[in-house]
């Protein structure tokens, strides 16, 4: 995609990842013969996206030794303690390296390292017409849901209309900004920067994403991702 506008990656791999109760942070477990955070870097390696900025948290003793498939040039800085901060750190060294306002910012988790190549063109194509202010990938709700009270059921939950939000999240960098300086003002809570655009009103636009996307977060995740990725790789 060429546009006069740039797309700037950050993939957020600050994280420690303790409820896959592994030795390590779970974006740097072998997957295949590289890292998960390989993987999903590897998965973002396409001529839309200018360059990639990994953010690791401050004691990270694993990334520098790492080796990405990117064509673009990769740039590293520190997380914070919360998801947000590590992204807000990662968009200020976008902005400090010269990005513009009107610049996307495509935000990809560490831990998705099955990013199937459609999903990720599909979502860079709605850029080109978007009017909303953000565009993510999701995939619909197709479990019955219930609501549980520890161990007991309380009701169905109407799946109708429910979608399960993925990565890659991409916006606007003046309004990224923006948004996280007021999730930072207000200490709102959030689980994805999509969260943070929809409680000061501002609009997201979704696309259709592949179930292939999961995100390792538990130890049974792994053989899965390691059977997706044999088909995704050629």
């Amino acid at each position: 995609m060429k546009d006069a506008h740039q797309v700037h990656g950050l993939i957020v791999a600050a994280g420690k990842g303790l409820r896959l109760g592994a030795d390590r942070p779970k974006q740097y477990l072998q997957i295949t013969d590289k890292t998960v955070l390989e993987e999903s870097v590897a998965r973002l390696n396409v001529d839309a996206l200018s360059d990639l900025t990994l953010v690791v948290a401050k004691d990270d003793a694993y990334a520098a030794k790492l080796s990405f498939d990117f064509a673009g040039e990769v740039h590293r800085t520190f997380g914070g303690d919360e998801r947000w901060q590590s992204v807000k750190n990662g968009v200020k060294s976008i902005r400090d390296r010269g990005a513009k306002d009107t610049d996307w910012v495509l935000i990809h988790d560490a831990a998705r390292p099955c990013l199937p190549r459609a999903d990720l063109m599909a979502v860079l194509t709605a850029l080109k017409q978007t009017t909303h202010d953000g565009v993510i990938l999701a995939a619909p709700v197709v479990d019955t849901l219930k609501q549980v009270d520890g161990s007991s059921v309380v009701k169905t939950v109407s799946r109708e209309g429910l979608w399960q939000a993925q990565t890659p999240q991409i916006f606007r960098l003046g309004a990224l900004e923006k948004v996280l300086a007021e999730v930072a003002a207000q200490g709102l809570v959030i689980t994805d920067e999509a969260s943070g655009f929809e409680m000061l009103g501002l609009s997201v636009e979704v696309v259709a994403g592949s179930r292939l996307n999961m995100k390792l977060t538990y130890a049974e995740d792994l053989p899965l991702l390691r059977f997706i990725l044999s088909d995704l790789i050629e």
